[in-house]
């Protein structure tokens, strides 16, 4: 049940290898000090901005090197961490640097784990067709590993380097294509960002709308998104629709946003999976989507604010005995404090 899920996350990879090692916040400092300078380094991060331009021009003859661009940026950040530990990026004997998969190999040897593999194995499989074949692809595929590959970089960069990508890409791109990678600070910013992703591309906004949805739901509840397991899946837990109906019934969201969370999870749904819905002639109502997205996301970010989840817990926990009703007077002094 969602109300029974502990507050306190479990450390993530690298705060346990930070822990293990004895590193403070002050000694990652100084190793991000050192690695992320690195001609490597900053290659990488340039190959993610650049990516993130040609995107946000909306030219679908320039999504190729989107993909290229993305694919060489993983490449550079992972030999990059592979010459922090000590390790050789070349082949013996050869003026030569190691493929990709040996890089995957290398760094498991040295206790560097990259649960990203899967897809990222997928995104160097479409660039290397891409670099061989005649194609250009679509939209929402390039979306999707445009986000797949900033999620693998906010993880990797804070877990071995202890820096924030945002902050890193500061020195690259400007706030507004930040907020095209929902790397911004403020709620007015990110709907902002979410208008313009819109216009580029309604399924993509629409996904990464409900990507903040889920990371909402994580914050209310005093979870951590990134752990060695997978986060669950919120939106299945029994408990889902009754925290729902009680956000709207407190004022957070509309009474109509719990009627559409469906059409909004449908429409997730297609734009995470297009190629399942490929010929089907049913019209996606983006648009109804988004509005439904917005709504839960303002009304989340107040309920984070507000510590919602705290108070509704008491609640609960009031109404099933486990804890004493709170007398009338009790309730009127609050009120004269108050």
């Amino acid at each position: 049940m969602l109300r029974h899920i502990l507050t306190l996350a479990e450390p993530t990879v690298g705060e346990a290898q930070d822990e293990a090692a004895g590193l403070s916040l002050a000694d990652k400092s100084v190793i991000a000090t050192m690695s992320d300078k690195s001609p490597l380094f900053v290659s990488a991060m340039e190959l993610l901005a650049h990516a993130t331009e040609l995107y946000t021009l909306g030219n679908e003859r320039k999504y190729k090197f989107v993909l290229l661009h993305l694919a060489n940026a993983i490449e550079l950040i992972l030999k990059d961490r592979l010459i922090d530990k000590g390790v050789s990026i070349y082949v013996p004997k050869k003026p030569q640097t190691i493929g990709i998969w040996e890089s995957f190999d290398q760094l498991a040897n040295v206790g560097v784990s990259v649960p990203e593999r899967p897809v990222m194995e997928l995104l160097i499989d479409d660039r290397n067709t891409i670099q061989h074949r005649f194609g250009f692809p679509n939209t929402q595929t390039v979306y999707y590993y445009l986000e797949q590959v900033v999620t693998f970089f906010r993880r990797f960069l804070d877990n071995e380097y202890g820096v924030d990508l945002a902050d890193v890409l500061k020195d690259h791109l400007s706030r507004e294509n930040l907020s095209i990678l929902g790397l911004v600070e403020k709620a007015g910013d990110e709907e902002a960002a979410l208008d313009r992703l819109f216009a580029l591309s309604p399924a993509s906004a629409v996904l990464q709308a409900f990507n903040l949805i889920e990371s909402r739901f994580f914050a209310l509840m005093g979870m951590k998104p990134f752990g060695r397991r997978p986060p669950p899946i919120f939106w299945r837990d029994p408990a889902f629709p009754h925290l729902l109906n009680d956000l709207a019934l407190e004022g957070y969201i509309s009474p109509e946003s719990v009627e559409q969370f469906r059409l909004l999870y449908e429409m997730r749904n297609r734009a995470a999976h297009a190629a399942h819905f490929e010929g089907d002639e049913t019209s996606p109502n983006w648009a109804e989507a988004m509005k439904v997205a917005k709504d839960l996301l303002r009304g989340l970010e107040r309920a984070i604010q507000e510590d919602f989840a705290a108070t509704r817990t008491e609640r609960l926990k009031r109404s099933e005995g486990l804890l004493p009703e709170e007398s009338e007077g009790s309730s009127k002094r609050d009120q004269e404090t108050d």
